[in-house]
Order: C-alpha cells, then sequence, then structure tokens
C-alpha cells in the first residue's frame, strides 16, 4: 500500500529532494562507516565520537516530522477500518522501514558491527541485533514525536513547546558543523569524562556499550545495554499504538464577555485597516500556529548563536535580531495559506484588498520588529564590541521591511494550499509543502539586506565610521521600498487573482492552465520543472549557502571583530594577504551559486509560461476557425 501511495503522489519536486537527500544520506552514511576504521590517539575517542554520530542520526529522525510532515500513511487512515490497533501498528512499523530514509541510517549503523569487527567474534555477534534494535528505536522516536507534537500543536501553550523543540532539532541538524569543529578541539585531549559519560548514557549509544563489553568478555554489560534497548523499544511501540486512537475533537468555548470585550474602539473601529489589523493581531494571538511562527523564529537563532559558544566565539549575539526576522518571514511565507479558505470573508468585501494585506504587514512587523530589535540590542550588550552594532541594525531594519513585504508578496503569489485551521494534522508543520517559498523568501530577504551591509564594508574598509553607521538609514530605506513596493504588487495581484486563490485553498490544487478560468492563478514553476531542474537548484542552493554563511560571512564577522579563533573556516588558515581574497572568493561562489539556482527557476517559469500560451491558442484555434 506504501509503495502504490508512493508511486501515485510521486512528482518532479519530491522525486528531487529524495534524490537530492539521498545523495547527502549515503555520504554521511560512508563517513560515518569510514569514521569507524580509524585509530586515535586518546582510546576511548573512537567510541565517544560514534556515540556523537549515533546521537545526531536519532536526532534527525526526531527532526523528521517538522521537514517531511506526517508519512504516507497514518493512523487516521485506518480509523474507520475493524483493524486491531496492535495489527495496524506492526504494519505501519513494517511501512516505516520501507523508505531511502531507512536503508541510508542502516548503512550508517553498520558502522557498529564494523567496530565489532576490529575486536572479535563475539562482538560481531552481538552487533548485528544491537544495529537492527538501534534502528528500530529511531524509526519508533521519530513516530511518537510527530503524533506527540501533533498533540502539543492544538494550543498555545503546545504551540510554544513544539516551536521550541522544533527550532532546537533543526539548529542542531542545520548547525552540526559547529558540534564537529567542538570535537575537532577535543581530539588531543579527548571528550571530559562528564561530556563521554553523558554520550553513553544516551539510548542511542546503548548498543556501543553492548559490543564494547563484548569486546574484552564483560558478559553483564554486554546483557544489559542490549536488553535495555529492547525493552525502550518496546516501550515506545507500546505508547506509540497508543497514540494511533482516533483523536478527540477539541470543545469550543465561548463567553459572552470576550466576545463583548472584542468589540473594536477607537483607531481600529473607525478605518478599514484598524479592524483588519485588530483581526490580525488576535489571530496572532490565539492561533497555535501562529504561535509557532513567532517562537521557532526567535528559538532558533537564540540556539544558534549559542552553539559556538563550544568554541568560546560570541560574534554572533548582535545578529540575533537579524536571523529571527529573516526565519520569521521563512516561516510566514504562505500567510494566506495558514488561513484556508477564510480568504472568502475579505473577497466579500470589494476594494479591501490593499487594507488586508497592509493590516497583514503591519500586525507582521508589531509582532517581530520591537522583538528582534530587542534582540539585536541585547545581543550586542553581552558580545561586548558595540563595533557590530551598525552592522547588525541595519541588517535588522532591511530585514525587517524586506520580510513585511517580501512574504505578502510570495503568499499571494505562490500560495500553497493547506487545510483549515480546524482540520490542522497532527505534523506541526503539515500545512502544504511551503519548502521552495521559505528558501526563496530567505534569499529574497538576504538580497534586500546587501545594500546596508555593504555600505557598513565600505565604511570599515575605508575607516569611515560615519559611512559605517550611513548603513543604518540605508537598511531604513531599503525596508520601507520593498514594504511600499511588494505590498503593492501583492494588493493588486490579490483583487485580481483572488478567486482563483479562493479556489485554490478549496481544491487543494490548481486547475489545468487550458481549462482554468482568467482569474485563476497559473501553476507555478515549482511545481512543472523536471527533476533534473530541480536538482540542480537545490543542489546550487546548498553550494551557495555553505559557500556564502559558514565560508564566506562567518569568517567575514570573525575578521572583523578581531578574533583569532580559526577553527575550520578556510580563509583563515590562509596566510594574511589570502585571507581578504579568499572570503570575498567564497562570497562571489555563494552568491553565483544563488545566481544559478534563480536562473533555473527563471528558465522553468518562462517555459511554464510559454507552454500555458500554447495550450491556449490551440484550445482557441478551434473556435476561431
Amino acid at each position: 500500500m506504501k509503495l502504490a501511495v508512493l508511486r501515485n503522489t510521486a512528482t518532479g519536486g519530491k522525486m528531487a529532494w529524495v534524490a537530492l537527500g539521498g545523495t547527502a544520506g549515503l555520504c554521511l552514511a560512508i563517513a560515518n562507516i569510514v569514521l569507524a576504521f580509524f585509530d586515535f590517539a586518546h582510546p576511548r575517542m573512537l567510541m565517544d565520537l560514534l556515540a556523537v554520530t549515533f546521537a545526531l542520526w536519532a536526532l534527525g529522525w526526531m527532526a523528521g516530522p517538522a521537514f517531511a510532515g506526517e508519512p504516507p500513511l497514518n493512523g487516521q487512515h485506518f480509523h474507520r477500518q475493524p483493524i486491531p490497533r496492535g495489527t495496524l501498528a506492526l504494519g505501519l512499523l513494517a511501512s516505516a522501514m520501507v523508505a531511502v530514509t531507512t536503508a541510508v541510517t542502516l548503512l550508517a549503523f553498520t558502522s557498529l558491527i564494523v567496530l565489532a569487527a576490529r575486536l572479535n567474534l563475539g562482538a560481531v555477534v552481538v552487533a548485528v541485533p544491537a544495529t537492527i534494535l538501534l534502528l528500530l528505536l529511531v524509526v519508533l522516536l521519530s513516530r511518537v514525536v510527530m503524533l506527540l507534537f501533533g498533540a502539543l500543536a492544538r494550543s498555545r501553550f503546545g504551540g510554544v513547546v513544539t516551536a521550541t523543540v522544533t527550532a532546537a532539532m533543526i539548529a542542531l541538524a542545520s548547525f552540526s558543523w559547529i558540534v564537529f569543529i567542538g570535537i575537532y578541539l577535543l581530539l588531543d585531549h579527548g571528550f571530559p569524562p562528564g561530556l563521554s559519560m553523558l554520550l553513553r548514557s544516551l539510548p542511542s549509544s546503548w548498543g556501543l556499550l553492548s559490543v564494547e563489553a563484548a569486546g574484552r568478555g564483560d558478559r553483564w554489560w554486554t546483557v544489559g545495554p542490549l536488553a535495555a534497548l529492547a525493552v525502550l523499544d518496546v516501550v515506545l511501540f507500546l505508547v506509540w499504538r497508543r497514540l494511533l486512537g482516533p483523536r478527540r475533537p477539541a470543545r469550543a468555548v465561548v463567553r459572552g464577555s470576550s466576545a463583548q470585550r472584542a468589540a473594536p474602539r477607537g483607531w481600529a473601529a473607525r478605518s478599514d485597516l484598524g479592524v483588519l489589523y485588530l483581526k490580525e493581531m488576535r489571530t496572532w494571538w490565539r492561533d497555535p500556529l501562529r504561535t509557532q511562527n513567532i517562537v521557532l523564529p526567535a528559538a532558533f537563532s537564540v540556539i544558534t548563536a549559542l552553539l559556538p559558544l563550544m568554541v568560546d566565539f560570541t560574534g554572533f549575539f548582535p545578529f540575533v535580531g537579524v536571523a529571527t526576522a529573516l526565519m520569521g518571514a521563512a516561516t510566514c511565507a504562505n500567510l494566506y495559506g495558514q488561513d484556508g479558505t477564510a480568504l472568502w470573508m475579505t473577497l466579500m468585501l470589494p476594494g479591501k484588498e490593499k487594507a488586508d494585506v497592509r493590516a497583514r504587514q503591519l500586525a507582521w512587523l508589531t509582532v517581530f520588529g520591537p522583538m528582534t530589535l530587542l534582540m539585536t540590542a541585547a545581543g550586542s550588550a553581552l558580545h561586548g564590541d558595540l563595533f557590530l552594532l551598525p552592522w547588525a541594525l541595519a541588517a535588522n531594519l532591511a530585514a525587517l521591511g524586506g520580510g513585511a513585504g517580501l512574504l505578502i508578496w510570495i503568499s499571494v503569489m505562490d500560495l500553497v494550499p493547506g487545510p483549515d485551521p480546524h482540520k490542522s494534522k497532527n505534523s506541526p508543520l503539515d500545512h502544504g509543502d511551503v519548502t521552495g517559498q521559505s528558501f526563496l523568501m530567505l534569499l529574497l530577504t538576504a538580497v534586500a539586506v546587501l545594500p546596508a551591509l555593504g555600505v557598513a564594508l565600505a565604511g570599515h574598509l575605508l575607516d569611515r565610521s560615519p559611512l559605517l553607521w550611513a548603513s543604518v538609514p540605508v537598511g531604513l530605506l531599503v525596508g520601507a521600498a520593498c514594504h511600499v513596493w511588494f505590498g503593492d504588487l501583492a494588493a493588486r495581484r490579490l483583487r485580481e487573482k483572488g478567486p482563483g486563490l479562493l479556489q485554490l485553498m478549496r481544491s487543494g490544487k490548481r486547475q489545468a492552465v487550458a481549462d482554468a478560468p482568467p482569474t485563476a492563478p497559473a501553476p507555478s514553476a515549482f511545481e512543472t520543472m523536471g527533476v533534473k531542474s530541480r536538482f540542480l537548484m537545490w543542489g546550487s542552493m546548498a553550494v551557495g549557502v555553505l559557500a556564502l554563511f559558514p565560508q564566506g560571512l562567518v569568517p567575514l564577522g570573525v575578521k572583523l571583530s578581531g578574533s583569532t579563533d580559526r577553527v575550520w573556516f578556510l580563509a583563515l588558515y590562509m596566510p594574511d594577504p589570502w585571507q581578504w581574497p579568499v572570503i570575498a572568493g567564497m562570497i562571489l561562489i555563494g552568491l553565483a551559486s544563488f545566481g544559478g539556482m534563480t536562473a533555473v527557476y527563471l528558465a522553468a517559469s518562462r517555459k511554464t509560461k510559454e507552454n500555458a500560451a500554447s495550450r491556449k491558442a490551440k484550445k482557441e484555434k478551434p473556435s476561431t476557425a
């Protein structure tokens, strides 16, 4: 059944993601196996490193629901079938094993068998069931975490918890290279005893403990961790089996006093913008999904800035506000799609489209503006050196204005249909595949930040303090221009294509271009792009991210802050005369990769428009004759 679902739902975008993710996972799995062949001066180093890698694999599986959403088959699909819950759980567990991610993870966990082969035959005999139990552990963890996240996501407090945990997983998964930098610095002296004990106490390391004990002939420590791992798998299976039951509908609570307090007063009652702004602010306060949109960017940015403390680096602190604004714009790139079919309320009042767009922009700025500016000020104070303050403040203002304009424009230009809020699914982020829109939002907002950073860089290189601080009004000006211009474009699009967007959200799919009414939005380039084009586009984006940020902008910040830490940045290992050229080269490579990604997208968009025009011409030709 799962193979049939995958075969019938496979699209170019999904196949491209499977190919890209499978290739990256295969490389990581092979690296994990190669690590098991290494010898280190410190006798316990290999065990500690394998414990770290296994913990990261388990963390990746736990973060899976945040990236991939619900699996193709889940318990909700079988609630009306007379299938015992235990049988259903076993069937779903078997279907979970049919996946590229499972095969890649199993390959990575065979490093446990490689380690055992270096010890003795008894250790190999123990390593085989330990590998299987470890694979079951990560798969069951993924399923249980997904259902728990779904249960938490239905309340505002649950949204806070879910967003914080998800942000921690995404930050650790995205910036795990910082963890490896810390490990690199520990290679000479070994892990501290407390950290080593903590790593070995994690369930993902229990198989390692059993194999190590089998290698030295310790019978009790061989059987104990292996039995504990099996018991934990059984417990997780029973918990998952229990959570597969039907979901109870939430009870609605209506209070008359709340309705009376909801009546708008003052400015909100005298203008369309005020009423719509008040409605939008209450949505931000009451909708658990919007709560996640607030908490996740802030938690992600703070955790990301705290990770470099492993190498005693605080240069990211002033830019916590900028990162929060960028992530806040990315998580809200489908703002209209998050509201489901509620768009009909706007369309029933002709001429209110611009007020609705401005109200959403103003509400987003109200939520993220004071928060990110306060984070920028606090981060600069904690960093201690106010030299980076103009950089961070200029980038923050540009990101706020650019984000407020671009997110509303992308939300109506490339809307992704999602469920109505009362039909939200178990996965907290399973509200339509907005991966492409989020990445595009990050890229465009980062481009809006570049002019202000360019002025700041010119002021630093020329050693002109007034020019350095001039980046702040430049960032404010660019942000204001993006806010106004893209807001106008979004309002015009909403006015012209509103009925088509509503139909898209109701049906969940775009109509064929030849059969679509004039108001229907045409299929986006993301939907019509071929597998090769998608693979090339996302591959270019991956190269651009690695070159521009970790190897370009981050060493640039290290140089500007005066730090002497080289960590793993290529430019900082070069002789002094070559460091600035290498940094500039990495930034150019990153920008060129992003340019290539944009070129692929524009070519696909142009091809989509040409195909649409061709189909329309073929349809109109017989009627003309």
